[in-house]
């Protein structure tokens, strides 16, 4: 699920910038980045809001956050 995620957040932040995002914040809720599952998904795209509002402001924050819930279901 974690590549999945870089896959999705690469395009818009760059490789580096995406896998530094996701570990910080998977540190942050005490998750392993390799153990991520569809269910943390929604907890975690919540928390990175806030921080993907400084690269994307807060529409684009609100958009990929969103986006990021609906991987856990694939739609």
């Amino acid at each position: 699920m974690h590549q999945v995620i870089l896959n999705y957040l690469a395009p818009m932040l760059g490789e580096a910038t995406a896998a530094n995002l996701l570990r910080h914040y998977c540190l942050k809720m005490r998750m392993p980045v390799e153990d991520i599952n569809r269910d943390q998904l929604p907890q975690l795209a919540e928390a990175m809001r806030p921080m993907l509002a400084v690269w994307l402001g807060s529409e684009g924050a609100t958009r990929v956050a969103q986006e990021l819930r609906q991987l856990e279901t694939g739609r």
